[in-house]
């Protein structure tokens, strides 16, 4: 079996989170890994088993490699993924894929010009429950969606509530915490439009800044086949969920400090989506690794492969490294990411001008 040669560019702890969903997967191999810190890079590759460097480009030039995965904070996105495409080499780029849409459609050009690959990291297509549950759209279970929802609101208030810092996104500009709109949120940007098989046409909302006080944030998405897809947050107050409303976990999660929970444990906040169609509605425990669903004559869990939180990272890895060896297109492309960020800002838009912004 052809072995894709793999080169990690960021090593921080959503590298970690990769790096367990990568065990087992037969088509790559983790080559090298570069950071800007001297001890993580040493940590990371005596643990992992790879070649350290502190410089990406130094990497590039010493390694033989197929393709990177850009880990870094967003901020150096699009630096790195030129200089990969310059290089000729595939990427894989975790979200945001940029901080700007002018830096989203100059990574797309880089890769189109180099004749790379460019897949947008969207790891929720790859969680085991969203996949069954679009599937299950897809066969007209639900028959029309007419409504999708997502929520976090809790923490541990304001004393307790970090945000991600200018290094992560720069000050005064769309940030906020690990579980807010920018970094949380554009997942579902892109996850829910893709779940219900259609495009986000307009947008309404308001999301927070970076280094800035926290707030309540919230996205209301208009779709072009006329569902809507609500999301709901605040990181920094308090739970509100009673005890019988958690749920045990199949898969890994993240708290609200940004630290992964592993799986097997009873999660009392348990994250999900709602779907709710013309004929019945799905629960989607996306994290926790479950699927309900819902009709007027019954409520039954409905089985998902059991490779949750991290190993979903692991197939996001397996699809790419598939989609270069045989030359077909990625599950998640540049112009989705594009795209999601588009939803994302569309936001914070609204908000200054106070009116719903078309984004079709």
């Amino acid at each position: 079996m052809a072995r894709i040669r793999v080169g990690l560019m960021g090593l921080g702890k959503v590298a970690e989170c990769h790096l367990a969903g990568y065990q087992g997967v037969d088509n790559v191999r983790i080559v090298a890994g570069a950071d800007i810190s001297p001890q993580r890079v040493e940590q990371m590759a005596a643990e992992w088993g790879f070649t350290g460097y502190l410089d990406p480009a130094e990497m590039l030039e010493k390694e033989e490699l197929d393709m990177v995965c850009i880990m870094s904070p967003p901020s150096v996105h699009r630096q790195l993924a030129e200089m990969a495409a310059a290089n000729k080499l595939h990427i894989l780029c975790e979200k945001p894929m940029a901080l700007s849409l002018e830096d989203c459609q100059a990574m797309i050009s880089a890769a189109e010009k180099a004749g790379v690959k460019l897949c947008y990291g969207s790891s929720y297509r790859c969680l085991p429950a969203c996949l069954k549950a679009r599937e299950m759209i897809n066969e007209g279970v639900l028959g029309k969606v007419l409504l999708m929802t997502e929520t976090f609101v809790g923490g541990a208030g304001i004393e307790g509530w970090k945000d991600l810092g200018a290094h992560h996104y720069p000050s005064d500009g769309p940030g906020g915490g690990g579980m807010g709109l920018v970094d949380h949120g554009i997942h579902f940007a892109d996850v829910l439009p893709w779940l219900a098989g259609t495009k986000v046409q307009a947008v309404f909302g308001r999301g927070n800044f970076s280094g800035q006080a926290p707030a309540a944030e919230y996205l209301t998405m208009m779709m072009e086949n006329g569902a809507v897809a609500q999301l709901l947050y605040h990181e920094a107050t308090y739970p509100s969920v009673m005890p019988g409303e958690g749920i045990f976990s199949l898969g890994a999660s993240w708290d609200v400090q940004g630290n992964l929970v592993p799986g097997g444990d009873w999660d009392g906040q348990p994250q999900s989506i709602s779907v709710n169609g013309e004929k019945g509605s799905l629960r989607i425990f996306h994290y926790a690794n479950k699927l309900y669903h819902f009709t007027a004559d019954s409520a039954k869990q409905v089985p998902v492969s059991d490779r949750g939180n991290p190993g979903h990272f692991g197939l996001q890895l397996e699809t790419f490294a598939n989609s270069i060896i045989k030359g077909e297109k990625p599950l998640a492309s540049g112009e989705d990411g594009l795209q999601a960020l588009k939803v994302i800002l569309g936001a914070y838009q609204s908000a200054e001008q106070r009116k719903v912004i078309d984004i079709a």
